[in-house]
């Protein structure tokens, strides 16, 4: 309890430090180098605690913009700053987890409805390298990644100092995952939970008015349709089996609620073949590969940052012959809209927190 009270007290004196009005904001690019210390979350069971054998040292480097606010989503979310980080860590039992390495593009998110510089929320996805894997002969003992390369998420609070135009001290809490959304077992993944610190310098300072910049203006809420079709590929346990293929087609249908969010529902269809030997395993055949279908009516929401969205949505499994926790499921990840039809798709199908398969397609948008 008295750790979690000098969290809560160090970042609420951060806020207050930087939290004050202003009419005007910084913009430009900045360099930053942090440095990183924590551990491995032993999340899925205790037999991972096996492998914890050390605190995790890392070290992290980003270029980073704060926009002057030329495009609608940035006045919306009141100028986030955007990004690329550099990640390195090593996870404390260099013979079985070895090292991390990651790079992936991120967006700080002011956590006030203002242009207030105080506390973040740093959302980044990218790609992670893991040094040592899972081998049944040589690494037998490293039964939570299987793969090389993996996906690598970031969620991070963070705040920052100014000491002066060009200088800017950093400091947060994050958790950092890799896995590689279940294409090749084991896939339990690491979880790192850190406190960061860092110096910040600012390659061209400049100011922008916040008086010049428009906000949201959407008056007109408006309903749209989507139908995407998604293929995928994943593994079961134990590791060194074969990788099942998997389909998806669903039909969505959102309210715009503003330019930065929108709300709606549909309806999933699946077809994932890795269920067909899970279901014989319980003695449960399929008299017609249609049986192996699954369909599913959902809740979805989704963050926009102009023509990206963040889809997260939760569903329910109506007809299915493979049965899971609650028969329900989960979808996160990435859309981008281009034009005013065509949609790109990247999303992870996950059952609560254990990964199904990762959702490649397109789709289409009216």
């Amino acid at each position: 309890m008295s750790k979690a009270c000098c969290v809560f007290t160090f970042f609420a004196v951060l806020w207050c430090s930087g939290a004050r009005g202003q009419d005007s904001v910084r913009s430009g690019s900045w360099l930053t180098a942090d440095i990183h210390y924590g551990y491995i979350m032993p999340v899925y069971s205790t037999a991972m605690l096996y492998l914890i054998r050390a605190h995790v040292p890392a070290g992290e480097f980003d270029y980073l913009y704060k926009p002057c606010g030329t495009r609608p989503w940035e006045t919306d979310y009141h100028l986030p700053e955007t990004g690329l980080a550099l990640f390195c860590a090593s996870l404390g039992n260099p013979t079985e987890l070895g090292n991390m390495i990651g790079a992936y593009p991120f967006v700080n998110f002011h956590l006030q409805q203002s242009y207030t510089e105080a506390l973040y929320l740093r959302f980044g996805i990218g790609l992670g390298y893991l040094t040592d894997i899972y081998n049944r002969l040589t690494n037998y003992k490293n039964d939570v990644i299987g793969a090389h390369l993996n996906a690598m998420i970031n969620l991070r609070l963070t705040t920052h100092i100014y000491l002066s135009d060009r200088f800017r001290l950093e400091a947060g809490l994050g958790l950092t995952h890799c896995s590689d959304g279940n294409f090749t077992t084991p896939n339990l993944g690491i979880n790192l939970l850190t406190v960061n610190t860092g110096l910040s310098y600012c390659l061209k300072p400049c100011k922008v008015c916040t008086g010049n910049l428009r906000c949201d203006t959407l008056t007109a809420p408006k309903f749209h349709n989507e139908i995407i079709a998604a293929a995928g590929l994943s593994q079961n346990e134990p590791p060194g089996g074969p990788h099942y293929g998997a389909v998806t087609l669903t039909y969505n249908r959102y309210y715009t609620l503003s330019r930065k969010s929108r709300l709606g529902g549909g309806i999933d269809v699946f077809d994932n073949y890795a269920n067909i030997p899970k279901l014989k395993a319980e003695n449960i055949y399929l008299r017609s590969p249609l049986e192996n279908a699954q369909g599913g009516l959902k809740a979805a929401y989704e963050l926009t940052l102009g023509n990206l969205a963040l889809p997260m949505e939760m569903g329910y499994y109506v007809f299915t012959k493979y049965q899971t926790p609650g028969n329900l499921y989960n979808r996160f990840g990435l859309r981008y809209y281009f034009g005013k039809h065509a949609i790109a798709n990247l999303t992870l199908l996950t059952h609560f927190a254990s990964a199904v398969y990762i959702e490649w397609g397109g789709g289409y948008r009216f």
